[in-house]
């Protein structure tokens, strides 16, 4: 047999031979090897470099039988050719992907790289990442190598978004390091504008205005617009919001919204950001805040389900007052106080299941129900702003299904909520509203400049 012979079996031996290592959980999707498992793996590279002996000394006896009257080859001559051929495809880099119900040690050891290298890779990852996070679709890229034991993991790289990417490299000790890169990342700015159809969110989506943004919307005009009675169709909304994206283009995360005007009824809403001192707000062009004492929708993208007054109550069966609003929303969407205030109450109270009240100024009150759990930090005596989410929609107590049930309470008494006047926010005055006409002009001028189809950087800003 001659040394082409030797080659090829010895790389398919190593190659089997690698394959078998550290037993991990699929299941799981976690590291599940225990300590005497990797005690007894862990001889992996010792098993790789008996196979190598094992497989190689007999051929190499038998390579010397056969060949060696005419080509004097020596054992040394042919282990040689083994590491020729060994070091004309290493060192290479594998593309993998994560498959369904695969665990990235698993991955790992599938190419050849021992239990105990895929262990400590994903040890040192878990300083930035934990692991179990790694989903079916994620790639990686691994560097592979080999010394005198067999093949070993040089390196791993592991896109986590378009900013980040972790890094595992091996050095001369054979320790593995992780550690996360960032890309920076240049702020740019969109326009966008659509005529209302159907919906706000569906009409948004056809011009390419994200979700997220639309979400944005309605929290800034929840102190000014009844999003579920207000809008009609051929209202019309415009937007001028911030991107990041990276040097290369790709997307990163949205940013704020500058300017957005909401055209109800045939009449215009006009909005502009602007930073007071470090207090970031949205405006009027008169300089006037569009902030509120209550904000009227203190959820995102729900429907009003039950109006106030009387109703057939949907579980009890016959005619009665409906003291609040009811707005129908996915389990788990996010409910905000609707403003400022002390929580009076944050707990399970009969029919209203989950329930939380909190007391605001000129003795009102708000009061939240079904909700499915609170948000961290929500209980009696807690200080909480406008906005701040206090829990998430549910169907605890009373209910035919997740919603929010919303209540607004004058001098202990439920009232409706359209029926009160919320005094407006503040205004700007002096110089700081000369400074804000100022910006005024300027993102006036951007947002007609990107409507036009211009993609502008905003002063080349990164982060």
């Amino acid at each position: 047999m001659g040394t082409t012979a030797i080659v090829s079996l010895t790389l398919t031996s190593l190659l089997g031979a690698m394959s078998s290592s550290v037993a991990f959980s699929p299941a799981a999707h976690s590291v599940v090897a225990s300590a005497p498992d990797i005690e007894e793996h862990i001889s992996d590279r010792a098993l790789q470099r008996d196979i190598f002996e094992t497989v190689s000394a007999p051929l190499l006896l038998d390579a010397q039988g056969d060949d060696a009257n005419e080509n004097e080859a020596s054992p040394a001559d042919a282990e040689a050719d083994v590491h020729a051929a060994l070091a004309a495809v290493f060192p290479r880099e594998e593309i993998l992907e994560i498959g369904t119900g695969d665990t990235l040690a698993g991955v790992l050891q599938n190419v050849g790289i021992t239990g105990a290298d895929a262990y400590k890779a994903v040890k040192a990852m878990s300083k930035y990442y934990d692991p179990r996070m790694v989903k079916p679709g994620q790639v990686l890229s691994v560097g592979l190598d080999t010394d005198e034991t067999g093949m070993m993991l040089t390196s791993l790289a592991m896109k986590i978004d378009p900013i980040k990417e972790l890094m595992i490299s091996r050095d001369d000790s054979d320790r593995f390091s992780a550690e996360m890169l960032e890309k920076d990342v240049i702020l740019q700015s969109k326009a966008a504008q659509t005529s209302i159809k159907t919906s706000l969110y569906g009409s948004a989506a056809s011009v390419g205005i994200p979700a997220s943004i639309v979400a944005e919307i309605i929290r800034i005009y929840s102190y000014e617009v009844d999003f579920q009675r207000d809008i009609r169709s051929g209202d019309k909304v415009e937007v001028f919001y911030e991107t990041y994206e990276t040097a290369d283009g790709d997307f990163a995360r949205y940013g704020n919204i500058l300017y957005a005007n909401l055209n109800v009824g045939g009449r215009d809403i006009s909005v502009y950001r602007y930073d007071n001192d470090g207090v970031a707000d949205y405006y009027r062009e008169d300089g006037r805040s569009l902030k509120r004492t209550l904000m009227q929708t203190p959820i995102d993208g729900a429907r009003i389900s039950s109006g106030f007054g009387m109703r057939h109550h949907p579980v009890l069966g016959y005619n009665k007052m409906h003291k609040g609003v009811d707005f129908a929303a996915s389990r788990g969407t996010p409910i905000y106080a609707a403003g400022d205030g002390v929580i009076k109450k944050a707990e399970r109270l009969g029919g209203y299941g989950n329930y939380v009240r909190i007391k605001h100024n000129n003795g009102l009150e708000t009061a939240y129900a079904h909700m499915k759990k609170y948000a961290s930090g929500i209980k009696a005596g807690v200080r909480v702003k406008q906005g701040q989410v206090i829990g998430y929609v549910g169907t605890t107590g009373r209910s035919t299904g997740p919603h929010l049930h919303f209540e607004v309470l004058k001098d202990g008494k439920q009232v409706n909520p359209k029926s009160i006047k919320s005094s407006t926010g503040a205004k700007l005055a002096g110089n700081t509203l000369k400074k804000f006409k100022g910006q005024i002009s300027s993102v006036k001028q951007q947002y007609a400049s990107a409507s036009n189809g211009e993609k502008l950087a905003m002063n080349n800003r990164s982060e």
